[in-house]
């Protein structure tokens, strides 16, 4: 009867030994995870910031825009393809992703004129400065 309960008491050993590494193993996954996307979702900001002091101004005009899906203080993360008319220059497109103020949600529709800063050795990155005639953007 000692050795009966010596195997269970093993078995319940092993079983929980696994339990519980798969527990970390989700768990390391799981964090893994919410870090990369938390890391998506702010990274453009150090970005923004400073194409804001050093990008060169340039009008564009909307040409889509889509709800990432992402959210933070009720602002709604947008993607933003614009069309950017560099003075002197070929146009280009580009797509600036930021998060919007309720009150700026309205003024993102296609066709509506809007000022950015662009990097002229890197057309790709651009941000939103002005919505419209002097309306400073918002973003985080």
């Amino acid at each position: 009867m000692g050795n009966l309960f010596a195997g269970t008491t093993a078995i319940t050993l092993i079983i929980t030994v696994v339990t519980l590494c798969f527990s970390g193993v989700i768990t390391i996954a799981v964090l893994g995870v919410t870090g990369f996307f938390l890391y998506r979702m702010f990274k453009g900001m150090g970005q923004n910031s400073n194409l804001m002091a050093n990008g060169v101004m340039a009008p564009a005009m909307i040409l889509n825009v889509q709800d990432t899906g992402a959210s933070l203080n009720d602002k709604p993360q947008a993607a933003i393809t614009l069309q950017v008319n560099p003075p002197g220059q070929a146009p280009f497109q580009a797509v600036s992703t930021m998060f919007i103020d309720r009150f700026q949600v309205g003024m993102l529709i296609p066709g509506a004129q809007v000022q950015v800063k662009y990097d002229p050795a890197n057309p790709s990155k651009v941000v939103i400065a002005s919505f419209g005639p002097g309306i400073p953007s918002k973003s985080l």
